[in-house]
C-alpha cells in the first residue's frame, strides 16, 4: 500500500451513475472517508476485491462511502448496459460511476486492475493499493481516519436503488446435461443449483452456495464449484447429502472429470488448472504457474489467463476457454497449445484460421460429437465453432446476451448459459433456432417462523439469537468455526455502523447490533452451519425476519 496525501481529483465518467439517484461528488463528501475501487467487470481479481470491500462497508456504515470506478478493459465493458448489469450480477450495492473513456483512471494514476484508493474525510487522497488481499490494511486505515475526524457525519449519503424482482433464473453460469433428459443449472444468482428436465420440470435444488458457476453430473452426484467459497463440491443426487471435495481453491469456474479419474478444475483467480482426487483430497497444479498470460509449453512453465471453461475431448485432452487472453487452449501429453489468440490484449470477432480468428473473453467450451468444439464467447455474445482448422460463427435466431457456459445434447444442439438474459438455451446446430428451456418457477420460500416484533432506541443495542436445526448432525470445526450469521435491515439505515456479518464455533447465536435512524424496520437474520456425519458434509440454513420500531435517542 503505498501513502501520501494529495487532493482528490473530482469524479468523472462519460458513461454515468449507477446506483445512486444522482452524480456524487467528493465535495458533498466531506466528512466521511471515500474509497474508490477501480475495477473492471471482466477481471477476476477485481471481483474478488468487491468481495474484501464488503465487509468494510458493513463495519464503517454510513462514515464510509465506497464508490466503484469502472475501467473498462474489453470493448464489450465500455457498454454502459453492460455495466448495469455487471453492477447487479455481482451484487455491487454502492454507487459505481461508468468511466468508459478512462478519465478518472488517468486522473488518479492508476496501473492496474483492481486498485483501491483512500481518500480522508478533508478530501485527501492518503493511500493506495492496487491488487488482492489489502483489505485488513485499508480498514486499519479507514478506522484511523475515522477516529482522527471527530463527530461522525450521520446520515445515508446516497439513496440505494430497490432490489430487482425475483426470477427463476438469476444470472445462470453454467449449464449442463446428463447425457439424458436432465440438465444441471449453476443458478448462480440465487446462490444454488437447480436439477430439471429439459422440458424445465425442477427436480431438485441445492442451495447454500455461494455465487457458484461449474457443475457436472458424476455418476450418482453433482459436482458444484462454489466459487466464492473456494470450493468443490459433492452433492448427492438422490439425497442431497454434500461432502466438501477441496478447499482453498482462488475462484474455482468449472469442473470436469478427466479420463483418468481425476477432477480438474478451472482455478480463475490464480490462473491454473488444477486436479482433485474422484474422492477429495489435496489439490495438484496440472498447468500454470500463477502468472497471468499467454505463453504455450510444458505444462509447468505455462502462463494462463483466468481459465473458466473446460471440456475433455476424444483423445483425453483437456480443452479450456482461458478468459483474459481471449483465447481457446488446450493442454494435452503435459503441455499447453494455444488454438485461438494472441495475448492479454488482443481480441476481437474474427472467423478463419488461428492467424486471423480471435475471441473477446470466452467463458465456456463443449467438446461436440463430431470432434469439433464448440465456444461460448461471452463477451462478443456468440457461439462459435473450432473445427480443428478455423474458428466459424454459429448464427442464431434471437439473440444471446453474455453466454457464461455451454455443453452439448444428445442430439447433437447446443445447451447454453444464456447469463444476461437469466435463461438457459437449446440452439440448434443445423439452423440457429434458439429454444428457452421454460425453467419452473422458484419454489416458495418456507415462511419465517412467527417472531415478536423488536423495538429500541436510535443508537441502542439490540441483541439477537437465532439457530438451525441440526437434524441430530454436529457441527463440523475441521475447517474453521463452523456457523456463519449475518444481520441485514430494510431500510440499512436502521442499524449504525458495525459488524453486519460473524464466524462463531457453536450454536445458539447471540450477535449484538446497534440501531440507527428511528422509524420502521424489517431486519433479517441468516444462519449457516457446517456439519458432518460418517464423512458426509452438509450445509443447513435457517433465516429469519423481525419487524423493528427505531424510537428518537432521547424519547420517553
Amino acid at each position: 500500500m503505498t501513502t501520501g496525501r494529495v487532493r482528490a481529483p473530482e469524479l468523472s465518467g462519460a458513461g454515468g451513475w449507477i446506483n445512486t439517484d444522482g452524480p456524487l461528488t467528493l465535495a458533498s463528501l466531506r466528512g466521511r472517508v471515500v474509497l474508490l475501487d477501480f475495477w473492471t467487470f471482466c477481471c477476476i481479481n477485481c471481483l474478488r476485491v468487491i468481495e474484501e470491500v464488503r465487509p468494510l462497508e458493513e463495519r464503517f456504515g454510513d462514515r464510509l462511502v465506497v464508490i466503484g470506478v469502472h475501467s473498462p478493459k474489453f470493448p464489450h465493458e465500455q457498454d454502459h448496459a453492460a455495466v448495469e448489469r455487471a453492477v447487479r450480477r455481482h451484487r455491487v450495492e454502492h454507487p459505481v460511476v461508468d468511466d468508459p473513456e478512462m478519465r478518472t483512471w488517468q486522473e488518479y494514476g492508476v496501473r492496474a486492475w483492481p486498485t483501491l484508493v483512500v481518500i480522508d474525510p478533508a478530501g485527501y487522497v492518503v493511500a493506495s493499493a492496487a491488487g488482492e488481499g489489502n483489505g485488513q490494511a485499508v480498514g486499519a486505515l479507514i478506522e484511523q481516519l475515522l477516529n482522527d475526524a471527530g463527530a461522525p457525519v450521520t446520515g445515508p449519503a446516497f439513496t440505494r436503488p430497490q432490489p430487482a424482482p425475483a426470477r427463476a433464473l438469476a444470472f445462470p453460469g453454467k449449464v449442463v446435461s446428463d447425457g439424458g433428459e436432465r440438465l444441471a443449472v449453476a443458478d448462480t444468482g440465487h446462490d444454488r443449483v437447480i436439477v430439471c428436465s429439459l422440458a424445465g420440470d425442477v427436480v431438485a435444488t441445492f442451495d447454500g452456495f455461494t455465487q457458484p458457476q461449474g457443475v457436472r453430473f458424476d455418476a450418482d452426484r453433482l459436482l458444484v464449484c462454489n466459487t466464492v467459497a473456494g470450493e468443490l463440491v459433492a452433492v448427492s443426487l438422490a439425497g442431497g447429502a454434500r461432502r466438501t471435495l477441496a478447499r482453498g481453491m482462488r475462484s474455482p469456474w468449472d469442473v470436469v472429470r478427466l479420463s483418468d479419474g481425476r477432477l480438474a478444475v478451472a482455478e480463475a483467480g490464480l490462473h491454473r488448472l488444477l486436479a482433485v482426487p474422484a474422492d477429495g483430497g489435496a489439490f495438484e497444479v496440472l498447468a500454470g504457474t500463477g502468472a497471468e498470460d499467454l505463453r504455450d509449453g510444458p505444462a509447468d512453465r505455462a502462463h494462463l489467463a483466468q481459465p473458466s471453461g473446460l471440456t475433455v475431448l476424444e483423445d483425453g485432452a483437456l480443452a479450456f476457454a482461458d478468459s483474459e487472453v481471449s483465447a481457446l487452449r488446450v493442454l494435452r501429453d503435459g503441455a499447453v497449445r494455444t488454438l485461438v489468440g494472441a495475448g492479454l490484449f488482443d481480441w476481437g470477432a474474427s472467423d478463419g484460421e488461428p492467424g486471423a480468428a480471435r475471441l473477446q473473453h470466452p467463458l465456456g467450451v463443449a467438446a461436440l460429437p463430431d470432434g469439433a468444439i464448440a465456444v461460448a464467447d461471452t463477451f462478443n455474445s456468440r457461439l462459435r465453432i473450432w473445427d480443428g482448422v478455423s474458428l466459424q460463427t454459429l448464427p442464431t435466431d434471437s439473440p444471446l446476451e453474455e453466454p457464461g457456459g455451454v455443453d452439448v445434447l444428445p442430439d447433437g444442439s447446443l445447451l447454453v448459459a444464456d447469463t444476461n438474459h437469466d435463461r438457459v438455451v437449446i440452439v440448434d446446430r443445423a439452423s440457429g433456432a434458439v429454444r428457452p428451456v421454460e425453467v419452473g418457477a422458484m419454489a416458495p420460500a418456507e415462511p419465517a417462523p412467527a417472531a415478536e416484533a423488536l423495538s429500541g432506541r436510535s443508537g441502542g443495542s439490540l441483541t439477537l439469537t437465532a439457530t438451525v436445526d441440526l437434524d441430530g448432525e454436529a457441527l463440523d470445526t475441521s475447517q474453521g468455526p463452523p456457523v456463519h450469521v449475518s444481520v441485514s435491515t430494510d431500510p440499512p439505515a436502521a442499524l449504525r455502523a458495525g459488524p453486519r456479518a460473524w464466524v462463531l464455533d457453536s450454536l445458539p447465536a447471540h450477535v449484538e447490533v446497534t440501531l440507527g435512524t428511528p422509524g420502521e424496520a424489517t431486519l433479517r437474520i441468516d444462519v449457516i452451519a457446517s456439519t458432518c456425519h460418517d464423512d458426509v458434509c452438509t450445509i443447513k440454513r435457517a433465516t429469519r425476519e423481525y419487524s423493528v420500531s427505531i424510537s428518537p435517542p432521547n424519547a420517553s
